[in-house]
């Protein structure tokens, strides 16, 4: 990275003393969940303000995690009114972003009688949202009131250099360090990443080191320069040592690469079943078959199809090698647990010691299967290697990531029928991709758009369960009851596979869709025995704080031995394993 395009150091923030960490994720075993989710981390400065007057270590990481969600989002309102009164009390910012801090938290609402941004959005007209930014960006009095809900579905245009005039219009009207802020996070999303570490290069330290130190990393990651993207991650760490992703992020980014050998036969199977959706689960297996498959097995099951997919599924067999591609079509659809059960029947996949599952509309990296294998081969007692899910569409946000149990009294019912005790943690939904979910550890479940199961978790925990047709929960519930016989998942976020539709879940919408959903989940309630429940949410959170605080430790140590940006330390000193990447 040139110098001239090195982002500032990160400004000081009050720190926890050493110990911190490890008490915390005693005291508080939610802590090691996540550091990303906006309502859980506002949950958790909000306890740690509590305890402040008599615990400082406590008010430190508080008023750090205050600090870190505005530099990520200005315009995250409930962090932004938290930080202005944290900082009021107890002044702890630099001079400039306090002034900045208010400034934002002071700024004006909008009139009711003025259109919302929100029933713009509702609309999903793109050329609608263009002729609101174009109007709000002239209006000199309340311009940036306009922004701050819109930013983000600016950033989301489908044309990026359009996106970047409307934004570079409200320039006039912006304080010039939050354009600077803006215009920086635009270029990370949409443009290349050496355009975008010069954005980053300008921002003031004071008020966006963290922001650009989490920006450049991930950047840097994308150009290729490792070695770089940890310097830049450890930076941020050593503001927030305490910080669950950047702790797990900066590991990562430590351990040497290799790259792992493709699939030998018998090895794997990758399974897929499709219904009425001939063109799209025709793109998907066209570029299943670009990917590097090694010599897996591909098998496809047509779940009952009326449309061209026979036709279809007969002219793509020739994208695969004759012996390694089975094709077989049912006269009904038997709904996705059961689908999938069929799929691990079969003889060839049945004869492969891993089973990979992926959607009819996932577009996975080239070498995602060979990446998972590695994954599973260093866990070899997982009970399925999953990977980030991200969008198709730029910037790709993250649709999922690990998934995980709240304690039972953190959730929230929806269910009149049934006292619910599992509240999944979904940390990134809807969330950009800044790689602070590309970290690997292990979970109780990971996405059922793109798994791996290996032979002997199979055989532990059964097959999917065909009480959950057609759909919703099958994987949740088949990962709970491998959690339960000694074989959780691992989440590798360093693979990502793109997701065209988007869970069935998130789009549920339609009285029948979501009674669908509904229906399931109470399902999935009465299959888990009180006992279990109570077991599984404190066996997750012990298994996430004793991998947090492993890693911790080596992290602590490399942090150490590099104290500035210039000081990188070696990926490949050896206080890692190899990573098989």
């Amino acid at each position: 990275m040139p110098p001239q395009a090195r982002p500032a150091a990160v400004a000081p923030l009050p720190t926890p003393g050493p110990g911190f960490l490890a008490a915390i994720v005693s005291a508080l075993p939610i802590w090691a969940l996540t550091s990303q989710q906006k309502e859980l981390r506002l949950s958790l400065a909000d306890l740690l303000l509590a305890q402040g007057a008599q615990q400082p270590d406590c008010a430190a990481a508080a008023q750090g995690l205050l600090a870190y969600a505005f530099a990520l989002d200005p315009f995250d309102g409930p962090s932004l009114d938290r930080l202005a009164r944290t900082q009021a009390q107890a002044p702890f910012l630099p001079p400039r972003a306090a002034a900045l801090v208010r400034f934002l938290a002071d700024r004006p609402s909008l009139d009711e009688e003025d259109i919302s941004f929100e029933a713009i959005q509702a609309s999903g007209d793109a050329d609608l949202l263009v002729r609101y930014l174009e109007v709000a960006a002239r209006d000199r009095a309340a311009g940036l009131s306009r922004l701050a809900p819109a930013f983000a579905a600016l950033c989301r245009l489908p044309d990026a250099g359009q996106a970047d005039r409307l934004l570079t219009g409200f320039a006039p009207v912006l304080p010039p360090p939050l354009f600077a802020r803006l215009s920086a996070e635009f270029a990370v999303l949409r443009l290349p990443p050496e355009r975008a570490l010069a954005r980053l290069a300008g921002l003031d330290a004071d008020l966006w080191g963290l922001f650009a130190a989490v920006a450049a990393s991930h950047c840097l990651d994308r150009l290729g320069d490792r070695q770089g993207a940890l310097t830049a991650c450890l930076t941020a760490r050593r503001a927030l040592p305490y910080h669950v992703n950047l702790t797990l992020r900066a590991f990562e980014l430590a351990k040497p690469v290799s790259t792992p050998p493709p699939a030998k036969a018998g090895e794997a199977a990758v399974c897929l079943y499709s219904l009425n959706k001939a063109d799209l689960f025709h793109d998907c297996l066209l570029h299943l078959a670009a990917t590097d498959l090694g010599e897996a097995v591909v098998a496809v099951l047509d779940n009952g199809s009326t449309d061209a997919t026979p036709d279809m599924l007969a002219g793509v067999a020739a994208r695969f090698p004759a012996d390694r591609f089975v094709s077989l079509r049912l006269p009904v659809n038997i709904g996705a647990p059961g689908a999938r059960n069929w799929l691990l029947a079969l003889p060839e996949v049945a004869a492969c010691r891993h089973v990979a599952f992926l959607d009819d509309d996932a577009f996975p990296e080239a070498d995602w299967l060979s990446r998972l294998l590695a994954t599973a081969r260093a866990n070899p007692t997982a009970g399925a290697v999953g990977c980030a899910i991200t969008d198709m569409d730029a910037p790709r946000d993250h649709q999922s990531a690990d998934f995980n149990l709240f304690p039972p009294h953190m959730g929230q019912s929806a269910l009149a029928e049934v006292k619910e005790r599992l509240f999944v943690c979904e940390p990134c939904r809807g969330a950009a991709d800044l790689s602070l979910f590309a970290y690997t550890r292990p979970c109780l479940s990971v996405s059922g758009c793109c798994h791996l199961l290996s032979r002997p978790a199979i055989e532990a925990a059964g097959p999917f369960d065909i009480r959950f047709n057609p759909t919703q929960f099958d994987d949740l519930e088949r990962d709970i009851r491998s959690f339960l016989a000694g074989h959780p998942c691992v989440y590798d976020g360093t693979v990502r596979v793109a997701h065209k539709q988007g869970s069935s879940l998130a789009k549920a919408q339609t009285q029948a869709q979501v009674s669908q959903v509904l229906g399931n989940k109470i399902k999935l309630e009465y299959a888990v025995a009180d006992a279990d429940a109570d077991r599984l949410w404190r066996e997750n959170l012990a298994l996430l704080g004793r991998d947090l605080l492993e890693k911790a430790r080596v992290v602590d140590a490399l942090s150490r031995e590099s104290e500035d940006w210039g000081a990188a330390p070696d990926p490949a000193g050896g206080i890692l394993p190899p990573d098989p990447r």
